[in-house]
């Protein structure tokens, strides 16, 4: 559980191994201490104007979350060509299209493929063929207005999916939710980058809430700290 101790105390170890170990050294972008994948085989890097129409890639513009929550990759369309920004340092890739679906960094030779979901829609992006980020409908650098109403749904006291003796108090405040942990009391702000995902004032810490029927049943800290509403 990463949000055990104090925020503070729990968020360098956590910062240090998502940002660190996942994002820049396994991501397609970068590549210290990781072997980056051969091209395709018999396949000639080369911009390929034919398929790298502004109409046919903007399919694939958009922000893409990845796994652990805390960093995005957003793809958008500069002239006739695809590029990636990593949002965690803005470092900019021209990406050179092979077919219909798959790219590859100009520079670095790092993969990245399309994927569609069950609609025929692209929702998704594979990294280095191994690393899956998710589509999200936001701007993740940017805070969404909530309403009062919307906040409030999202308020009760939470308990930790391996220990019913963790709890966390979420309450709305004016900028958005406070978080407070019962054991020790700490308390930490996130502000909304949607109606569901929130994060902290350096970005590091991620809460994701499920909503249903109008009120939130659980919240996701990180890639996988389940707390559960109470009822």
């Amino acid at each position: 559980m990463k949000t055990i101790n104090t925020f503070h105390s729990a968020i360098a170890p956590t910062l240090g191994l998502a940002i660190g170990s996942i994002l820049l050294a396994s991501t397609f972008l970068s590549t210290n201490g990781y072997a980056v994948p051969p091209t395709h085989s018999g396949v000639i890097l080369r911009q390929h104007t034919s398929l790298a129409t502004t109409n046919s890639l903007q399919q694939f513009v958009g922000y893409y979350q990845l796994p652990n929550k805390v960093a995005f990759i957003q793809f958008e369309v500069k002239g006739n060509a695809l590029f990636a920004t990593q949002l965690w340092d803005n470092k900019v890739y021209e990406l050179a299209q092979l077919d219909e679906t798959h790219f590859e960094s100009k520079k670095e030779g790092h993969k990245v493929e399309f994927l569609k979901d069950s609609s025929g829609q692209f929702a998704s992006a594979k990294i280095l063929g191994r690393i899956t980020t998710v589509k999200v409908g936001f701007d993740p650098t940017t805070v969404k207005q909530l309403s009062a109403a919307q906040l409030k749904q999202l308020e009760g006291t939470y308990t930790f999916k391996d220990d019913n003796n963790l709890k966390l108090d979420i309450r709305s405040s004016a900028n958005g939710l406070t978080l407070k942990q019962l054991w020790d009391n700490k308390e930490i702000a996130f502000t909304p980058r949607s109606e569901a995902f929130f994060v902290n004032a350096d970005g590091t810490f991620p809460l994701t809430f499920s909503v249903s029927n109008g009120a939130a049943t659980q919240v996701t800290c990180f890639e996988d700290d389940v707390w559960f509403k109470a009822q």
